[in-house]
């Protein structure tokens, strides 16, 4: 076992630059293990939670604990109860916890995170919801939260499987985003979003990061619009304040999956952040365990038009044609690709294969025969929000089916997109993840920044339109390149750089010069091209050689927008090894 003792500031950040964790690895169970000094441990958490669940402006305090995560065992760690309705709906200990690794030794983290949510699968069997709505909306190129599952043990005594869930804070900022600096709020409450004028405690909302400058201007001014601006105004400037793209593929999807408990019912679980270098706001999903319900006869299914439930919001957009008809063809892009059996059936068989060691918990509020019915039976009993609800699998399929007779009935057609391209047809040529201030390669701006560089090796010009870029397999479609087109064997320099607010093509991530990996890939989930690469030096650029066809190099030989010159003598940089084969 490995102990993380942070005895000094220095030493606890050293932790995070030489460790390798992987928290938020999916494809094994972990092993979080919690041990308290405290004999009324169990009783402390239960108490400090009903003390202040019900009052947002109480922090539920943190209890002082050692927490070993597959092995690797930190010192006073913080932890909690937390929930509501996952909490006081449970009639077992198994209640939903977080982690707090900075609690108590200032600035920790542990694999890139200060918390991580313990999530107990209230109306949840399979501990799946989440772990599926997220991994929809990052398909749809919409930022969601990192899950994992871990088996959960409190002073040597088992407690259950977990479902782990990252924390919406700044480290998630930076990890989405362009810019991490900007304000975060949480919605605490019910809230429809309704004009309140421009004082704080009027709203649900809790502001998560500047506390101290405590400026709601932007939250205001956004509020104030949906409500006061004329039909024009709304139809027309909306998007300049607002990343309207992301949030109408959010609330196609959250319709598709029955997410009641949200904006579009209860006013309930979502975050605002507004970004400063966009100087726009995003909407945040955030908790789905009760999405993905239905009834057999589909009595509670949510309405493809959403603008009639008094929420004013989406009341607006549905009422306003163009963005009516986006979500519309959102809705269909979905149904194509993302919401359908051969993509989802096998995440779902996947995790009743990982936690089925957890069936005979003696802490676990569903029998066995629920959690056999849930996602391959016809209908399952037992949660706590009544039922009898449809299976994952039946709702699926017959969900898809409603939803295409929805938008039949709106007389709206969905058009197919065109195919992606074959592999090799267009290819990552190059790139330089370490572009020092005296390279000769800056873009329009004088700004000397990491660039990708797209190679073209067909002979026809190909449209760019649902194709993305990502520094990372856990979100793929990271960044949507625009309506562009690359010219037959042409080339395309795409910045690196989180510069959005540029013209010209800006990702909102930027490559790690200490190694990590970029993917090309389309929208229908074909990877076209990915590389991985190692620690890089400055100015030196990593090539195909031969162009377009040919393995990585590195090499200081940059041919920045041109052809990758095919030397088989290349001299490196010093610290470089030649990796010809």
């Amino acid at each position: 076992m490995r102990k993380l003792l942070c005895i000094t500031l220095l030493f606890c950040l050293s932790i995070n630059a030489n460790a390798q964790y992987s928290l938020f690895d999916d494809s094994y169970l972990h092993e979080i293990r919690i041990v308290s000094t405290d004999p009324n441990f169990w009783q402390t958490l239960g108490d400090d939670w009903q003390a202040n669940f019900n009052d947002s402006s109480i922090d539920i305090p943190y209890q002082t604990t050692t927490v070993t995560i597959d092995g690797n065992e930190l010192l006073e760690v913080g932890v909690r109860q937390k929930g509501f309705s996952s909490n006081f709906f449970v009639n077992t200990t198994k209640k939903p916890l977080k982690l707090h690794f900075s609690k108590f030794v200032e600035d920790r983290e542990y694999d890139g995170v200060r918390k991580v949510n313990l999530m107990n699968g209230v109306g949840d069997p399979s501990i799946i919801k989440d772990k599926l709505a997220y991994d929809m909306f990052r398909f749809q190129g919409i930022p969601g939260p990192r899950v994992a599952h871990a088996k959960i043990y409190i002073n040597d005594v088992y407690w259950g499987v977990y479902g782990l869930i990252e924390q919406i804070d700044k480290r998630y900022l930076k990890r989405n985003f362009a810019d991490n600096d900007g304000n975060l709020w949480k919605n605490k409450g019910n809230s429809d979003l309704s004009w309140e004028g421009e004082v704080s405690t009027n709203y649900s909302f809790e502001l998560q990061t500047n506390e101290e400058d405590d400026d709601w201007t932007k939250f205001y001014g956004f509020v104030d619009f949906i409500n006061n601006a004329s039909d024009n105004e709304f139809a027309n400037q909306f998007s300049d304040i607002f990343h309207l793209d992301e949030y109408l593929r959010i609330v196609a999807i959250d319709i598709l999956i029955n997410n009641w408990d949200s904006y579009l019912e209860h006013g309930r679980n979502w975050y605002m952040y507004h970004e400063p270098v966009s100087d726009k706001m995003h909407w945040v999903p955030w908790d789905y365990n009760f999405a993905f319900d239905r009834r057999t006869n589909g009595s509670d299914d949510l309405d493809l038009i959403q603008n009639n439930l008094g929420k004013v919001l989406t009341t607006r957009v549905f009422n306003t044609p163009a963005y009516r008809t986006r979500v519309l063809d959102y809705m269909c892009e979905i149904l194509e690709y993302n919401f359908f059996a051969p993509r989802l059936y096998p995440l779902m068989d996947a995790q009743n294969l990982l936690i089925e060691d957890d069936w005979d918990s003696t802490n676990n509020f569903f029998s066995f025969q629920t959690i056999t019915d849930y996602i391959d039976g016809t209908i399952w009993f037992g949660s706590q929000i009544g039922g009898p609800f449809q299976s994952l699998k039946d709702f699926v399929d017959d969900r898809r089916s409603v939803i295409q007779s929805d938008l039949a009935s709106q007389n709206h057609t969905c058009n197919a997109l065109p195919a992606s391209v074959g592999v090799q047809d267009l290819v990552i040529n190059e790139f330089m993840a370490d572009n020092d201030d005296d390279s000769p390669w800056s873009d329009q701006d004088g700004d000397f920044d990491d660039w990708i560089e797209l190679y073209n090796n067909t002979n026809q010009a190909i449209n760019l339109d649902h194709y993305y870029l990502s520094d990372t397999s856990t979100f793929e479609h990271k960044w949507a390149l625009p309506n562009v087109t690359i010219p037959a064997n042409g080339y395309l320099i795409v910045w690196a750089d989180k510069d959005i607010d540029q013209a010209g093509l800006h990702t909102q991530f930027s490559l790690d010069k200490d190694g990590g990996e970029v993917i090309l890939s389309y929208l229908d989930g074909t990877v076209i091209d990915t590389v991985g690469y190692g620690e890089q030096s400055a100015n030196i650029s990593m090539s195909r050689r031969p162009n377009g066809t040919g393995s990585f190099f590195e090499t200081p030989v940059v041919t920045f927008g041109s052809e990758n010159e095919d030397l088989p003598d290349i001299i490196f940089a010093s610290g470089f090894e030649e990796i010809l084969p």
